[in-house]
């Protein structure tokens, strides 16, 4: 625009001179030439003026757009298929994901990134039927049949295309419904993402940012990924040696530390374990622990304390399943640990449970752990028959450090109608400490499963004077 008026400023002031050297007076000359610089000026602003108006009236109407087939005009990209209209049928897709209600409060707003700057993409080739997600920026990702890894209670978990070293989980339809519970999810997941210090551990599958539809509602997020073997593993002996075919007691025990230190620094920073489901919690040839579906996890916010209703009916604290209402209530560090113990109890034993009892003169006594736990039928306890399962379990419990054995006790019979009586974490680990310390120098503690007991002591603090056998073998 700047040429082109030097241009005809040029030939303004050429044509006043050439009028000028030919006799024409100078004043004569100046009016000639302003009064045709007037009009080239009028014509050139009207000349604009429509130019502006047939833009706006081209993409108000389509003025301009061409039908020739030899030279068509391409047409946009296509919008994202809203959840609601997706058709996909990969393994674990959710083929028909909706919407939550339109009537739940809008989604939080975060100052979250983007895909490519939260999990350093790398490129990736997709096949097969996909759904899209959003990150906070209006940027969408594809997920294919592919990268389904599995699907749960709640959600369906995808490997992240642009990085396999994260996942993300989608909500599945019953979830994204209820609409009370989405709120608690969006509240829950913007205050995990916040904390950065769990964003940057490594052995957390810690939500790191939200996926949303292309309504940018909340449907859910991506998390880094974990790798390791289940606790679901320790179930059995035939299954550590599977999985683990060099590993003694030691390591059972090392496994069982490092689970107990972890959950004490997630509670140290106000963060509850609450699900412990043996299958939430991975673990390494090194015996270092790894934890997941932390988004069940209870913690502390610009919100307040998410509650989380979530719980593993076998591995909770008994006041919660029999008084339900408490489940409306924010946890306490003394039901958390009521359920280390059950899984540092189940890792030390093969996956013996603690309420795992029967009254063998009354079989009707009979029932499952779960319903052991309800009624605080444990066999440690004096007076209760000390029914262990057939088989080696005995022998195994016989062989655990004597203040080991006496928070076991404290813990699932004095502490479970008295939360209040129950040992903290920090003496459960330094139990622990205490039995791989005895294991260094004592290879019989190292054994799987001994054949014989230990050599009774009177100060043993055992309801068990002599072995007592039930029903249940140990696998092998």
């Amino acid at each position: 625009m700047k040429n082109n008026f030097c241009i005809a400023l040029s030939v303004l002031i050429a044509g006043f001179l050439f009028l000028v050297l030919f006799g024409m007076r100078v004043i004569d000359a100046f009016n000639i030439i302003f009064s045709c610089g007037s009009i080239a000026f009028i014509i050139w602003g009207v000349y604009k003026i429509m130019q502006q108006i047939y833009q706006i009236l081209k993409k108000l109407f389509g003025f301009g757009k061409s039908n020739n087939l030899q030279n068509p005009v391409p047409m946009a990209p296509p919008a994202a298929v809203p959840y609601s209209h997706i058709t996909a049928t990969p393994a674990y897709s959710p083929s028909a994901q909706p919407l939550f209600p339109q009537s739940s409060p809008n989604p939080y707003i975060s100052s979250q990134g983007n895909w490519m700057s939260h999990v350093c993409a790398k490129e990736s080739s997709q096949d097969g039927s996909t759904i899209s997600i959003y990150d906070l920026s209006g940027k969408p990702l594809q997920l294919g049949a592919k990268n389904a890894k599995g699907s749960g209670g709640e959600g369906t978990v995808y490997e992240l295309p642009v990085n396999p070293n994260f996942l993300v989980k989608i909500y599945k339809e019953a979830t994204l419904r209820d609409s009370r519970k989405m709120v608690e999810l969006r509240k829950r997941i913007e205050d995990m993402s916040n904390l950065k210090t769990f964003t940057q551990t490594p052995f957390l599958a810690w939500p790191i940012m939200p996926a949303m539809n292309d309504r940018k509602e909340f449907i859910g997020f991506v998390m880094r990924k974990c790798t390791g073997t289940s606790f679901l593993a320790l179930r059995s002996l035939r299954g550590i040696q599977q999985h683990f075919p060099h590993w003694t007691r030691r390591e059972l025990a090392l496994t069982a530390l490092d689970y107990v230190k972890k959950v004490r620094l997630l509670a140290s920073q106000q963060v509850l374990v609450n699900d412990f489901n043996p299958s939430n919690f991975l673990m390494g040839a090194d015996a270092k622990v790894s934890f997941i579906d932390c988004d069940s996890y209870q913690i502390t916010g610009p919100h307040g304390v998410n509650i989380t209703r979530t719980y593993f009916p076998s591995h909770v604290a008994p006041e919660l399943v029999i008084n339900k209402s408490l489940l409306d209530q924010p946890r306490t560090i003394k039901q958390v640990e009521f359920g280390v113990a059950l899984t540092v109890f189940n890792i030390l034993m093969l996956g013996l449970h603690p309420y795992n009892y029967c009254d063998w003169k009354d079989k009707n006594n009979c029932a499952t752990p779960e319903e052991n736990l309800i009624k605080g039928r444990c066999p440690l306890a004096k007076g209760s028959g000390c029914r262990f399962p057939k088989g080696n379990w005995y022998s195994m419990w016989s062989w655990l450090p004597y203040n080991l054995k006496s928070t076991f006790i404290r813990m699932f019979n004095d502490g479970h109608s008295t939360p209040a009586a129950r040992p903290s974490l920090a003496t459960l680990q330094a139990n622990l400490e205490e039995l791989i310390a005895r294991m260094d120098k004592d290879p019989d503690l190292r054994i799987m499963v001994p054949t014989k007991p230990k050599p009774q002591k009177s100060s043993t603090p055992t309801g068990c004077a002599t072995p007592k056998f039930g029903a249940f073998a140990v696998q092998y």
